[in-house]
């Protein structure tokens, strides 16, 4: 764990700095967002939080994430940081790195803006070509085609667009396995060629939940999703643990032709229970609850043709298409 350069505070000042923080670092963007599920509501409109629960049983047939349908293809995203909140007060902070930035980036601040591109594609056996051919998807409502994440894909995409510390060099994920795993292997090279050593994560899906919806106002389709996760980051001589919940609530845009959807998400970080550590006796100090949150606004764009046709690759070769035209 990284030195806090904070010092211990009373109950009272901790709140009062975890505000001052929020209105230094927010300006006008404390505007709660509005949201329609009530995981969403729970999870990214808490003050306060608890891990999300139940966690998940290794090698488990159920395990992984299912993303509402019109989540499929490939997106051109850009994500806002709105807000960043410490509601214990900035010396429970894990490492000084959340204070000058995110989890994304030690040096990101509300109001930078990040683009990047995301997959998600079907993980259905039938509906999937592994033979370098294009798959044409059917795409009917009510068809159960098991949309998920390509996490190996999304990840160095992410960490390339956010220029983190260590670049990913490269993902293994076997979703058909285990999509609850991931191991990253990171590059031994800053972004300005400074020697870092070698670096590797290892990153558990422990628990995950998922609500979709509608707006009763608009009728547009919402989902949203929350997944907690635990990171090893294997470093030279040491191993740095770190816990986090992403939370994100996902809006069809009406008028667009199911083709842009908005987004709230909220990164939560947690403490690690370690007894023999000062971050230990911290993370029971707090009960366990999240220490730091980092709102986001996103907009996505699916990437289509002339013909509200959209195409991604799949992690075992080949392509995915379909049209949501009107959907």
């Amino acid at each position: 764990m990284t030195k806090d350069p904070f010092p211990m505070r009373s109950d009272e000042a901790r709140r009062l700095q975890a505000s001052v923080n929020d209105n230094n670092n927010n300006n006008n963007n404390n505007k709660k967002p509005l949201l329609i599920t009530q995981l969403g509501k729970s999870r990214i409109g808490a003050n306060e939080l608890s891990p999300l629960n139940p966690s998940l049983i290794p090698f488990a047939t159920d395990n992984e994430l299912y993303y509402d349908r019109f989540l499929f293809g490939t997106w051109d995203v850009t994500s806002t940081l709105k807000r960043k909140t410490y509601p214990y007060g900035t010396q429970y902070l894990p490492s000084s790195s959340l204070y000058d930035g995110s989890p994304r980036n030690r040096l990101e601040k509300p109001g930078d803006t990040t683009s990047y591109q995301l997959h998600y594609f079907s993980s259905s056996s039938s509906e999937s070509s592994s033979d370098g051919e294009e798959a044409i998807l059917k795409l009917e409502k009510g068809k159960n085609i098991n949309i998920i994440a390509d996490r190996s894909y999304n990840a160095k995409s992410i960490s390339k667009a956010y220029k983190q510390l260590s670049p990913v060099n490269e993902v293994q994920w076997d979703y058909k396995k285990d999509p609850t795993r991931l191991t990253i292997q990171f590059g031994s090279l800053a972004e300005d060629f400074q020697p870092l050593g070698e670096r590797r994560g290892e990153v558990y899906v422990n628990a995950r939940k998922s609500e979709s919806g509608q707006d009763p106002t608009t009728g547009e389709s919402i989902f949203c999703a929350s997944e907690r996760l635990r990171s090893v980051m294997l470093l030279p001589g040491d191993a740095v643990v770190s816990d986090t919940e992403t939370i994100t609530e996902y809006r069809l845009i009406d008028g667009s032709n199911g083709n842009e959807v908005q987004a709230t998400s909220r990164i939560a970080v947690y403490l690690t229970p370690n007894p023999n550590s000062r971050e230990g006796l911290l993370w029971q100090d707090v009960g366990g609850k999240a220490v730091a949150f980092f709102d986001y606004n996103i907009h996505m764009k699916r990437v289509v043709d002339g013909f509200s046709k959209t195409c991604v690759l799949i992690p075992i070769g080949g392509t995915q298409c379909g049209s949501y035209y009107g959907i």
